[in-house]
């Protein structure tokens, strides 16, 4: 890359929008413009928004009528709303299904530099959305770290929440004691090394074939070549040579949190929705079984109900398979 393009590609990924030699490192940030949408182009497609924040924006597909019963829907880490493409045509008509794209992930603007990932920062998110929405309550349809966000803030916000649907998760994987020095020292190193690479410059791209076999490769198998085909509509930008993904790199380091078991057993008996967990039979548990069960029970304390049920098939099964879990899903919306 010529030196020229170097600097350009710093100018727009790298410094923040908006700076200039007056601005001020105290001054708050600019009010947030109003949403944009492109309306469905068919009866029963999607329409497209972009939600401004603060940071920049996060873009989303809202499918259903306006009027329909709100819900959120959230996809897991590396993938994008993309994932619920095969299942939401499946489910009842009359929701209001909201499908957003997490901060990095598919059409939603990266973080700024030197603002890591922590995924904590979605419940804010998840106000602010269902503050403009004017949603006084809402449900969650959340697949992995999707579903993750969905029960905490199930736990934060119990009065505001009315179902919720758990694909393959219950919550974030734990965080122990004896060991968080260890991983956090790990992840400090991998984030600045991933740094590091988007401040040399854009992406190498790829061919079209190996970007599916990484997207295979990285999820163990949970992925086949026409689930990366739906999730490439968001997560894959062809430019010139080839491919590159969309979502921000230093998403593969691991987040820079703490998530004591503790303390989301707690918050586990603060939700009083309904609860819905489809477990993938060859998908992974994040923990052990002992552990996992303990939150299922947790979460039986103060729920009004709380199914269990476990459904062949791998992490992705909802995106592979979606018919194994449409009717679940339907029946306990429709309940």
């Amino acid at each position: 890359m010529a030196e020229s393009e170097r600097i350009l590609f710093r100018l727009q990924h790298l410094i923040p929008q908006g700076f200039n030699h007056s601005t001020s490192a105290v001054n708050p940030p600019s009010k947030p413009s109003e949403p944009k949408f492109i309306p469905a182009a068919n009866p029963g497609d999607p329409e497209e928004w972009t939600f401004p924040m603060t940071w920049g924006s996060v873009a989303a597909k809202i499918w259903g009528p306006p009027d329909g019963r709100p819900v959120f829907a959230i996809h897991g880490w590396l993938d994008n709303a993309s994932t619920f493409d095969k299942l939401i045509p499946l489910l009842p008509k009359d929701l209001r299904i909201v499908a957003v794209d997490i901060p990095g992930h598919g059409l939603s603007d990266h973080y700024p530099p030197d603002i890591s990932y922590n995924f904590l920062d979605c419940l804010p998110a998840i106000e602010r959305l269902a503050r403009y929405f004017k949603w006084e309550k809402f449900s969650f349809i959340g697949h992995s770290l999707g579903g993750c966000m969905a029960i905490l803030y199930a736990g934060i916000f119990p009065e505001r929440v009315e179902k919720v649907v758990l694909l393959d998760i219950v919550r974030v994987e734990t965080t122990r004691p004896e060991s968080m020095h260890i991983r956090l020292r790990k992840t400090v190193n991998v984030l600045l090394k991933l740094e590091q690479t988007v401040i040399a410059g854009p992406e190498k791209p790829c061919s079209y074939e190996t970007a599916v076999k990484r997207n295979i490769l990285g999820s163990c198998g949970s992925l086949d070549v026409e689930a990366c085909r739906v999730l490439f509509t968001r997560g894959l930008r062809k430019v010139e040579g080839g491919y590159v993904f969309t979502r921000d790199r230093r998403l593969k380091a691991a987040p820079l949190l703490f998530a004591p078991k503790e303390d989301q057993l707690v918050m586990a008996r603060e939700v009083t929705g309904e609860v819905l967990i489809i477990k993938f039979s060859d998908g992974p548990y994040f923990e052990s079984v002992h552990n996992y069960e303990e939150q299922v029970e947790a979460l039986r304390v103060n729920s009004k109900r709380l199914e269990y049920m476990e459904v062949e098939g791998r992490h992705h099964a909802h995106l592979t398979h979606p018919e194994r879990v449409a009717l679940y899903i339907t029946e306990f919306f429709n309940s």
